[in-house]
């Protein structure tokens, strides 16, 4: 297995069972009057479409995307008769501009494939184990994908007055491109995506929008320079020498081996992309494993950043300067780098004492006994996002795909450039 598979996997014990839920978990314990109900007859009404309508139920509220707002439902219903998985509202200057219905995602449903097996087991009977349960648990995935997108597609057209659906294609650059099914009622688009045995979803929008790519329609009117523009309004820099975006949020993971995708995804919403993790997953070529085996993940990187619009350099090196240039332009940098739970423990831990007292500082670089505390080439590789940095501290500023993680963390440009394994770093 090469070295960027062991990235993408995210496959370190130690911070996998650290690892809180992602939203999909708090849901399944939500006690709503709305769970097990079926919403088809209140979403596909006019009320809720035009505003004199509210939409049923708790909502949280998850951030933006460019012009949009984004929140999912605190309710596991159904839709079109099947189970949710969740579902997502996406308005525009206060108005539903679609909703968004997950009802098979592998993620969600593998995870990390790391089950305890019986005592006493040989390394072949251990691999034979697992690789039975695994083959079990495909199967079962399976039946159910398939299952849920026939009655799906039956009880969307038996929705839209048996009407046959049209293939249409979202997506500009050919590594996001993706046809969809879709049907129309009543003014509405209603679109079944199905991702290659990995996800069933199910879009409802307005059927006056123009909706052929993943960029926000605010973004797609704007010409290249002015992109740019918007992005470079974005940077703050504060009193004490920080540039940073503060717009750039966190997307739990939860306990999916999706550190690469996740912070790809923030990337992507930060750039204005109506991408999430799950469907990058589908795109990058993940397979029903509990791991990241196979995922063409550099590639899927170069797409995001086309579709966007934009460019990105890729090197086997951390360069401080060219982070710092992107940075004080609006863009993003990711890093795969080498982990450990120990340095992880004392960036968090001077997060908090930073916040404290902000003559608080890392320990320096220089010391023997404190680089030999970084982890080394047989540590676990994981990705995360650099979204600022302090030149007079040589710290960069960085945000994780966990949970409880929405304050970027400080490393030392030593520790960065050491550390780092594969980097991006995306531009005009």
């Amino acid at each position: 297995m090469n070295r960027a598979v062991l990235l993408l996997a995210c496959l370190f014990p130690v911070v996998a069972s650290a690892l809180p839920n992602s939203i999909v978990g708090p849901l399944d314990n939500f006690n709503s009057p709305l769970n097990g109900q079926d919403l088809t007859e209140q979403v596909l009404g006019a009320g809720i479409w035009d505003g004199s309508v509210s939409l049923p139920g708790e909502w949280n509220e998850e951030g933006g995307v460019a012009s949009s707002t984004i929140s999912h439902l605190r309710a596991r219903p159904k839709l079109f008769g099947q189970d949710l998985i969740l579902l997502r509202a996406i308005k525009r200057e206060g108005k539903l501009d679609a909703l968004e219905a997950t009802f098979v995602d592998a993620g969600s449903y593998f995870g990390y494939f790391d089950e305890e097996m019986p005592d006493g087991l040989s390394r072949r009977e251990m691999r034979k184990e697992v690789a039975a349960r695994l083959a079990e648990k495909q199967a079962e995935f399976t039946k159910l994908y398939g299952e849920s997108r026939m009655a799906l597609r039956e009880a969307i057209g038996a929705a839209c007055g048996g009407k046959e659906a049209e293939e249409v294609e979202i997506g500009r650059t050919r590594g996001l491109r993706s046809p969809v099914e879709e049907w129309r009622k009543d003014g509405r688009r209603i679109r079944l995506l199905a991702g290659e045995n990995r996800l069933l979803r199910v879009t409802i929008l307005n059927a006056d929008e123009k909706a052929d790519q993943w960029l926000d329609p605010a973004l797609s009117r704007l010409e290249p320079r002015e992109k740019v523009a918007k992005l470079a309004e974005g940077v703050a820099r504060e009193s004490d020498g920080t540039v940073h975006l503060p717009g750039l949020k966190p997307i739990p993971q939860g306990y999916r081996p999706y550190c690469g995708l996740n912070t790809l995804a923030m990337a992507a919403r930060h750039f204005g992309l109506h991408l999430d993790e799950d469907w990058l997953a589908v795109a990058s070529g993940f397979k029903n494993t509990g791991r990241a085996d196979g995922a063409n993940m550099v590639k899927l990187y170069h797409s995001v950043a086309a579709e966007a619009g934009f460019g990105l350099d890729r090197s086997t090196k951390f360069d401080a300067g060219a982070a710092t240039r992107a940075l004080s332009n609006g863009f993003p940098v990711i890093v795969w780098r080498r982990y450990s739970a120990e340095r992880n423990a004392l960036h968090s831990r001077f997060m908090r004492d930073f916040g404290k007292d902000p003559s608080a500082t890392l320990p320096d670089p220089a010391g023997a006994e404190e680089r030999a505390s970084w982890p080394g080439e047989k540590a676990p590789l994981h990705a995360s996002v650099i979204v600022g940095y302090h030149p007079g501290r040589r710290e960069f500023l960085f945000l994780e795909s966990w949970t409880g993680k929405d304050k970027p963390r400080r490393m030392r440009v030593e520790e960065l450039t050491a550390t780092t394994y594969l980097s991006f770093v995306f531009k005009p």
